[in-house]
């Protein structure tokens, strides 16, 4: 099994170190990450600037690596239609990233964009974030945990989707800790700070507090401040079905028929 790792926090970050050494259990691995923290950078591409793309030393037996001027996206696209055009991988895994990828925090999140490449190109994917308490041990114990998953979707029942997965510090993790859920809305308290700078100029800092106590019970925001595993399957398409009969009757008189 060839799998092919990226994330959003660069290519020397502990946490894709951590799960690539316990998928090399059982896979080869072919890592191709941004070469500096590149968080919050969702599916950006790089297209008037040079990429490099340089070979790293590895993190151990059944590992390649190397680091990557760009972007997560910019990781992927390079990996499968260029790196590795000869040498397809059978699975995509984004992460582990330090810090949850959840609800609508999804759409700024290099760490799942990682993932929905695979979700374009029809390669498998995972995207793995844990919670950003990272002691070594729960970092370990998570990609662990992570390995068991992999084998029970996607090599056991050959699972052939995009997946998200968050993982809350916890002493034991099992599978019966994981709850299947939608995404929810993260919205947050006080999210732009003003700032003034030494030179007297106003700038702001995005930031502030996620509202937590309104969130639907079906959603991953909800079960994962209550310590759940959570896990959600994700799709590229961002058609809102429900709104075609409405939108269809207000323009019907100035659009072709669908």
């Amino acid at each position: 099994m060839h799998v092919l790792m990226t994330n959003d926090d660069g290519y020397e970050a502990p946490g894709i170190k951590a799960l690539a050494s316990a998928i090399s259990e059982f896979a080869r691995i072919t890592v191709v990450a941004p070469d500096r923290e590149r968080s919050s950078c969702s599916g950006a591409l790089t297209l008037r600037e040079y990429i490099s793309l340089k070979k790293q030393p590895s993190y151990g037996t059944n590992i390649q690596v190397f680091s990557c001027g760009g972007m997560t996206a910019d990781c992927c696209k390079i990996a499968l239609e260029g790196l590795l055009v000869n040498d397809k991988p059978d699975l995509i895994l984004s992460g582990a990233n330090r810090g949850y990828n959840i609800g609508t925090d999804c759409l700024y999140s290099g760490t799942v964009a990682g993932a929905m490449e695979g979700c374009v190109f029809g390669i498998p994917s995972m995207a793995v974030s844990l919670e950003r308490i990272n002691p070594e041990h729960f970092l370990l114990r998570a990609c662990k945990f992570t390995v068991e998953l992999v084998k029970e979707i996607f090599v056991k029942n050959q699972y052939k989707g995009t997946l998200n997965l968050n993982i809350p510090y916890m002493e034991q993790l099992t599978l019966n800790k994981l709850k299947l859920v939608d995404l929810g809305l993260h919205r947050y308290k006080n999210a732009i700070k003003v700032i003034t700078d030494t030179d007297g100029n106003q700038g702001y800092w995005i930031g502030g507090e996620p509202e937590i106590e309104i969130e639907p019970k079906n959603t991953d925001i909800y079960w994962i401040h209550r310590n759940k595993v959570t896990l959600t399957p994700l799709g590229w398409d961002m058609t809102a079905y429900n709104e075609q009969k409405i939108i269809h009757n207000i323009v019907k008189n100035h659009v072709d028929e669908f």
